[in-house]
């Protein structure tokens, strides 16, 4: 996982599945041309020709992807605003993507991130300049780098606003509770709770759960438990909200990570 500065979500399928990690080759990169908006370009290749039915695990980290189905020819928007445990995939297909900074798509495109929440938009309906049967023209290689010479000549003049920037600096400096967001972001709980509404398709109070669980996650992986348990007061709560979103306890998770 490459290491940036800011808000930097962890997915980590080929962590918790042996069968994810022994058939599907996962990786992500950094695009600093695309860094102003893109948190990363990930790829899921087979590392078998073996046919296996597959759960993939997306963890619900704020972003919106830009997903590349490249054996079924799709590509579009979705994010999750809850871990999904049991996403079907096959071991032999190929996917790809961008993941968009947390406010980026309604930055970028002027619309509500709730359409880009919990289900699948495709790309024709956000830019209809995007001509998908050319993308599927080329290899896999060839359209991972149009991909990304497609969305740098996007990028190339934009500039990412406050609510873009946002998780990078929450990340940085972390709200205590909603109350101190609202102080921190100088807004009125409603007012926040509507920006935050149409810029992530979240609940303040969930930014921070998500935040909170991301930092401890990185924490986890760079340290041990009871290292990461020692940062938070209430370590039954930590451990509880750890378990909702990957389905596991800190040190299951350690577990996995060690072996």
């Amino acid at each position: 996982m490459p290491k940036t500065a800011g808000y930097y979500p962890i997915q980590i399928p080929y962590l918790l599945s042996e069968p994810f990690q022994q058939y599907v080759d996962y990786q992500e990169d950094s695009v600093a041309s695309l860094s102003e908006f893109v948190i990363c370009c990930w790829q899921m290749i087979p590392r078998t020709k073996e046919i296996q039915p597959l759960e993939n695990i997306i963890i619900a980290d704020g972003c919106i992807d830009l997903v590349v189905a490249f054996d079924q020819q799709q590509i579009g928007f979705s994010g999750t605003r809850e871990t999904d445990f049991h996403f079907p995939v096959s071991s032999t297909e190929r996917f790809m993507g961008l993941r968009l900074k947390p406010g980026a798509f309604a930055q970028l495109f002027q619309r509500s991130a709730e359409q880009g929440m919990d289900q699948f938009l495709p790309i024709e309906r956000i830019d209809p300049d995007f001509d998908s049967e050319e993308f599927f023209k080329h290899s896999f290689s060839e359209a991972k780098e149009y991909l990304i010479a497609y969305w740098e000549n996007q990028l190339m003049t934009r500039t990412a606003d406050a609510y873009t920037r946002l998780f990078d600096e929450l990340t940085d400096q972390l709200p205590a509770s909603a109350a101190e967001l609202y102080d921190q972001l100088g807004l009125k709980e409603r007012s926040c709770q509507r920006i935050f509404q149409e810029k992530y398709a979240l609940s303040p109070k969930k930014v921070l759960s998500i935040l909170r669980f991301q930092k401890g996650l990185n924490d986890l992986l760079q340290t041990n438990e009871q290292t990461t348990l020692n940062y938070y007061y209430d370590q039954s709560h930590f451990i509880q909200d750890f378990k909702r979103n990957i389905g596991i306890t800190p040190r299951e998770l350690i577990q996995y990570y060690r072996n």
